[in-house]
């Protein structure tokens, strides 16, 4: 079971402050939030009964939970960016922001401070693993998301690949009381799933298909050349790969017999002197040579 993640002392260090509806400041920033989709999309979506919910909520009851900006500048969200101007980043509260703007509900907005865009994804994953009531698979696919998304950073303060990722892992399992092998199969996971098509990872994550974990794990072995849409298709694609491993295999037995072979014919030229063996033994020498070029 995944230890839930204290927020509060979290928040303290970030919050910068918090602007309520009726200031001219949170009409000011209102007017400048900015939504990445790198960002947005990073969460599942809600589905579509929990949407509805959420509107019929706030048209009843008005937006309660104010939206957490992070306030930064275009250079850090962009270092290619020409300008440095200041932005308003919607970090959490995507769709109360929707529900919002599209009603013409005020809201408030919690300013926080982040470092990086990286730094903005781990607190957002933080936040809705803590937050929400998800279920095994779906706490898998954002562990696994937090740890891909660390490991990003990680290995650019770390010289050494191996060492970024096992501090890496450790990290993450601790933080969530889970295995170090079970984070990085999160990561496999995580990395499989979006080879799925948006509405089949959808449908995965909500339960709707059952496909095993391990399936899904498999895919980070395997080139897609377009999104798969089921079950069939993923079967399909796993199919085919054990066909290819399975070939694969094969191949590198009769290299490795053919191999064996030539040791012992050289062991023979060199203890018989044979002109036989020694034709007998370039042929074979030729006979690998067109199999390891044909490979």
């Amino acid at each position: 079971m995944a230890k839930k993640i204290d927020f509060k002392t979290q928040m303290k260090s970030n919050v910068t402050q918090t602007v309520t509806s009726g200031l001219i400041s949170n009409e000011t920033i209102k007017q400048k939030i900015v939504i990445l989709d790198e960002l947005k999309n990073l969460i599942e979506p809600l589905q579509e009964e929990e949407l509805q919910g959420l509107e019929s909520n706030i048209l009843a009851n008005g937006c309660k939970d104010s939206l957490i900006i992070w306030q930064t500048t275009e250079k850090v969200i962009n270092p290619e960016a020409i300008t440095d101007t200041e932005r308003f980043v919607l970090v959490d509260g995507h769709n109360r922001y929707k529900i919002c703007t599209k009603h013409n509900i005020s809201f408030n907005v919690m300013l926080m401070f982040f470092n990086s865009l990286q730094e903005v994804k781990n607190y957002m994953l933080d936040l809705q693993m803590g937050r929400r009531n998800l279920s095994q698979i779906q706490m898998a696919y954002y562990r696994g998301l937090r740890y891909n998304n660390e490991k990003i950073t990680s290995k650019a303060e770390n010289f050494s690949k191996d060492a970024g990722d096992e501090k890496t892992s450790q990290k993450i399992a601790k933080q969530f009381n889970v295995d170090e092998k079970t984070i990085r199969r999160d990561g496999e996971f995580a990395i499989g799933l979006e080879k799925l098509s948006p509405a089949f990872k959808k449908e995965v994550l909500a339960g709707k298909q059952k496909v095993s974990k391990k399936s899904v794990q498999q895919l980070t072995k395997v080139v897609v050349d377009n999104s798969i849409e089921s079950i069939e298709d993923l079967e399909k694609v796993l199919s085919k790969k054990d066909s290819a491993e399975t070939t694969l295999l094969t191949e590198r037995k009769i290299n490795r017999d053919t191999i064996l072979t030539i040791q012992n014919m050289l062991e023979k030229v060199y203890e018989t002197n044979s002109l036989d063996d020694y034709q007998s033994l370039k042929v074979k020498v030729e006979e690998l040579g067109k199999i390891l070029s044909e490979a």
